[in-house]
């Protein structure tokens, strides 16, 4: 006797669908995390240099040291 397929059991539909949709509201959710936070950047006032020297400070990272 084969064994029964994945397909088969009485449940793996509404698991199946389940598992699809909450994936694609993952993806989602990431993707509007991304999307927000390329809008803040870009309407951001503040250089990239300047932010990076800050970084810099709240480190502790001297770059004339090096």
């Amino acid at each position: 006797m084969q064994p029964r397929k994945l397909e088969q059991y009485k449940y793996f539909q509404p698991i199946a669908w389940t598992l699809c949709v909450s994936f694609a509201g993952f993806v989602g959710m990431i993707a509007l995390q991304v999307e927000s936070s390329v809008q803040e950047f870009q309407t951001s006032s503040i250089g990239f240099e300047e932010r990076l020297q800050n970084l810099e400070e709240k480190v502790g990272v001297s770059p004339e040291a090096n």
